[in-house]
């Protein structure tokens, strides 16, 4: 049976008393000597490629130094979120596992799928069409656990990991980590081979003060104690070495400004079209001629590109689902689409002043991080930068699992793999 945990506030203190046992375990035992393969899957949302570089980072550098590194983990389009963390766990591109963007809209349902704690959609296993690497693990008699991961408490394809947690931005980071432990010291009968846990911070922070402020490299010192408990309880387990640990970002993070704004209202009459999502790519929707509003914004800014569905370069992959709009408009790096109208609003005065991502994965800026430390993972060894389609197929053959299918090729992660 599946355990669901919406993380009351009772376990939260459940969390907090058994803290002392989670951090240092149970006694060594046969758990140390009798260890299968096993992936912990770690995300933090927004960490770009070059921030070890911005401050002190022991945790991530002892994993690096003991690992595998790539230069950067390049996104897929868009690089948001969701289309991001879904791609990362089914190596399929947004256009083939079906979530194109953090909103969007479907035809053939006339529905429409929004982000956020306590989204229906999220939680609708229709919206979902490839198989997330939890689902492949059970299906084949591998037990998966979710602290945390976009989708993962959703039911896809009639199946769930057989424990997860509902999405709570409250849960503290460390309950986040202790939770991991706690699930690792289960019976080897119980115990997880696959993990995933899920941070937002430091993607928060980056959007509120820039890739290059203070406040973010002090969120880089947070993720990196983070990461330092977690790698504290594991080598009180003595089971450090022994566990395959993959932290990968979805994204990375561009500086914007108020003074780089496209205004769309200056080109097209708003009430002809139906935004279904806004900066830096815009999807619409007209009501009337596609050709029409395509025209009056094809070449109508320096710094937008716009393409009508199914013109767009192969390369973004963004063509063939029907969840993408007939006009997507792209803009450059550090830019921002709005209209006149929105920002003229006293709450949206400053919102395009911070950092955003989302533009096309081209830029260096969009990239984000890989990093691989365990048995699996050749050690010392700074790789070429990857596409994340190229994870699924990795993280299964670290777990001998058949992959479905998928975009990606095991030969692109090989470079990270001990044999």
């Amino acid at each position: 049976m599946k355990k669901e945990f919406k993380s009351p506030t009772f376990m939260k203190m459940l969390f907090v008393f058994c803290g002392i046992l989670i951090l240092t375990g149970c006694p060594h035992d046969e758990k140390a000597d009798n260890f299968s393969p096993t992936v912990i899957l770690i995300s933090m949302d927004g960490f770009r490629w070059d921030y070890f570089n911005k401050t002190n980072t022991p945790n991530f550098d002892e994993l690096i130094d003991g690992g595998s590194k790539a230069e950067a983990l390049i996104p897929s389009f868009p690089s948001k979120t969701f289309p991001n963390h879904i791609t990362i766990v089914t190596g399929r591109y947004p256009e083939n596992h079906g979530i194109v963007a953090n909103k969007m809209y479907d035809p053939d349902f006339d529905e429409y799928y929004y982000i956020g704690q306590g989204s229906a959609p999220v939680l609708d296993g229709k919206w979902y069409n490839a198989e997330p690497i939890w689902v492949t693990a059970e299906k084949q008699n591998q037990t998966a656990m979710t602290m945390f991961w976009p989708i993962s408490e959703a039911e896809i394809m009639g199946v769930r990991p057989s424990e997860y947690f509902v999405y709570d931005g409250s849960v503290s980071r460390n309950d986040r980590v202790d939770q991991i432990l706690k699930w690792l010291d289960y019976p080897s009968s119980k115990r997880p081979r696959f993990l995933t846990t899920y941070f937002s911070h430091l993607d928060d922070v980056g959007h509120r003060y820039g890739p290059d402020s203070d406040e973010v490299k002090s969120a880089i010192r947070e993720m990196d104690r983070t990461v330092g408990r977690l790698m504290d309880g594991l080598k009180s387990r003595e089971i450090f070495q022994k566990v395959n640990i993959i932290l990968v970002s979805d994204h990375g993070m561009a500086t914007t400004s108020s003074d780089s704004i496209i205004f769309l209202d200056d080109y097209i009459d708003m009430d002809k079209v139906i935004m279904v999502d806004w900066t830096p790519v815009a999807a619409i929707r007209p009501k009337g001629s596609i050709d029409s509003i395509h025209s009056k914004l094809h070449n109508a800014h320096p710094n937008l590109t716009v393409y009508k569905k199914g013109e767009a370069p192969a390369r973004l992959h963004y063509s063939s689902n029907r969840r993408i709009q007939p006009i997507t408009a792209i803009a450059d790096e550090h830019w921002s689409i709005t209209t006149h109208d929105y920002t003229s609003q006293d709450d949206h005065a400053d919102k395009y002043s911070g950092a955003t991502h989302g533009y096309d994965p081209i830029y260096p800026s969009m990239g984000g991080i890989f990093v691989g430390h365990g048995p699996a993972f050749n050690k010392g060894l700074l790789g070429p930068g990857i596409t994340n389609i190229h994870l699924y197929e990795m993280m299964c053959k670290i777990l001998s699992l058949t992959p479905a299918e998928n975009d990606g090729s095991i030969d692109s992660t090989r470079i990270f793999l001990i044999n």
